[in-house]
């Protein structure tokens, strides 16, 4: 009986040391999370115009008409500095629907009355961004010279982007309340602003679709005033074009149009405004 007891303590202490030495194991064993990083690969862009196709004949304008007698509405967006006391000491267009406004628009707001930027109840100086509508009419223009080229496979199209204006050092220096820290924006009493009527060459550049029947159907502006628009499409609208051709037979195609005109323009007025609330102007230095 003796020898039973201590073959059995025997055989518990061989399993007990074999289940240590399996833990043992089992602990080098665990799975252990790790992150190491992987280079990034580098992709390559490649340059493709989705407007250019290939065709053995540019397509060609055979008719015209300018149209005349045009109505043109748009807004010129404006940042105007006020003081305390809601005057206007200046202002910097920032987006002109229609040429010849620049001059109008610094001249017209000069001193003209606003209801101030309040931070609780103190009156504040601040810079306001407010759009101005305006209408005029294009009485009749002119081509002075135009091309038509096709559109290159590997340069896709970029619009011009127009020239930011600098406000005059006597304004840059003025100190104004940020946006963020006030409680009401400043609020233009009335804005009346007018240009004379003038002529004027103007260049513009757009993407123009011309149909297998050689009609234009739509466009992509790349360089044109916004108010200008219902008159260049009515001009798109009168061409008769010999369509581009592949392989013998007229296909539709996209067609870079590059133009100078010579334009009549009414005087331009304002109608409406209204404040950008969303909008914060800081003057670039």
């Amino acid at each position: 009986m003796k020898r039973v007891t201590l073959i059995v303590a025997a055989l518990v202490l061989v399993a007990a040391a074999a289940a240590a030495q399996s833990a043992s194991n089992r602990a080098w064993q665990q799975r252990m999370d790790v992150e190491i990083p992987l280079p990034v690969p580098l992709v390559e862009l490649e340059a493709v115009n989705p407007f250019a196709v290939v065709v053995d004949e540019t397509p060609k304008v055979t008719q015209a008409t300018t149209p005349r007698k045009v109505n043109i509405t748009g807004a010129a967006t404006v940042a105007a500095f006020v003081d305390a006391k809601g005057v206007c000491l200046g202002a910097v267009p920032l987006k002109l629907p229609v040429p010849g406004l620049t001059a109008s628009i610094v001249e017209d707001l000069d001193g003209i009355r606003f209801d101030p930027a309040f931070a609780g109840s103190a009156p504040q100086p601040s810079w306001v961004v407010v759009d101005i509508a305006v209408e005029g009419k294009v009485k009749e223009a002119e081509v002075i010279d135009q091309t038509l080229v096709m559109p290159d496979p590997a340069k896709p199209p970029v619009p011009n982007q127009p020239v930011a204006m600098k406000p005059p050092g006597s304004l840059r220096n003025l100190k104004a309340t940020p946006h963020a820290q006030l409680s009401k924006l400043a609020a233009p009493r009335r804005i009346k602003v007018s240009a004379p009527g003038r002529d004027d060459e103007i260049h513009i550049r757009a993407l123009v679709h011309v149909t297998e029947n050689g009609r234009c159907d739509r466009y992509v502006p790349l360089e044109l005033y916004d108010g200008l628009n219902p008159w260049f499409s009515g001009f798109l609208a009168s061409w008769r074009v010999q369509p581009a051709t592949r392989d013998g037979a007229p296909v539709a195609a996209w067609v870079e149009y590059s133009a100078r005109f010579r334009m009549k323009l009414s005087g331009i007025s304002s109608t409406t405004s209204r404040v950008v609330r969303d909008r914060e102007y800081t003057p670039q230095q």
